[in-house]
């Protein structure tokens, strides 16, 4: 265990020492040790992948615009994250997709780790249609500030069913610093169409289409960041 791991978890026992929490049976003070490794053990996975982001793509800092265009969801096999079929016995999907452009903690998981899903937009809902046409677009601004890699982050779940764990598939786009934003946006242009794989299934997947641009500082105005109400602008 490196220092940072003990310092993180001789900070998240102190914690519960101070809110009365060392009344816990021994058990339960086991559970709550484990607890604390793996939150710090996901923070090291979150650094290590900041490092290799700094070694291989450059910073890009301004006033910029990235907009997102997600095309449609391709489910041909009809499941869910976890290999069930969508909506049983009938199997047909009935996909929610919500979106979030993630420029402060892209290296992170889904979920808590990152923003709540709470905070993503909505891009649509989809009856009994296994692999939707999305073809919207979502924007955000960078003001002054820097990143190397951006994460179109965009989650998939079945409205259909009636089962507690309704996800067909999260996904995570990244766009990297090399590809440098154009001057403005008369000079932009949108990305080849791609492909993102679903994090649990690589066979489901989310097709889309970005580009980014410099924008006038005087017109920039910051979204609110990931743990805001707004997330960004839909079209």
């Amino acid at each position: 265990m490196d220092p940072i791991e003990m310092w993180g978890i001789f900070f998240l026992s102190s914690v519960a020492c101070a809110t009365g929490a060392a009344a816990m049976p021994i058990e339960a003070w086991g559970i709550f040790f484990l607890s604390s490794v793996a939150v710090i053990k996901g923070g090291r996975v979150d650094r290590a992948q900041h490092l290799v982001d700094i070694s291989k793509y450059p910073e890009v800092k301004g006033f910029f615009r990235i907009e997102a265009w997600p095309l449609h969801l391709e489910n041909d096999q009809v499941v869910e994250h976890n290999g069930i079929s969508c909506d049983e016995p009938l199997g047909i999907c009935g996909p929610e997709l919500r979106i979030f452009i993630d420029k402060e903690r892209q290296n992170h998981d889904f979920g808590a780790d990152s923003t709540s899903h709470r905070n993503y937009t909505a891009l649509l809902t989809a009856e009994d249609l296994n692999s939707p046409v999305v073809n919207k677009t979502i924007s955000r601004n960078v003001c002054g500030k820097s990143v190397r890699s951006v994460d179109v982050r965009v989650r998939a779940e079945d409205v259909n069913t009636m089962r507690y764990d309704d996800k067909i598939d999260n996904f995570s786009c990244f766009i990297f610093g090399p590809d440098i934003p154009a001057a403005n946006e008369a000079e932009s242009k949108w990305s080849t169409e791609l492909s993102c794989d679903g994090q649990d299934r690589k066979s489901t997947k989310i097709w889309f289409r970005y580009r980014w641009f410099f924008i006038d500082p005087k017109i920039c105005r910051s979204s609110f960041n990931d743990r805001g109400m707004l997330v960004g602008s839909l079209s």
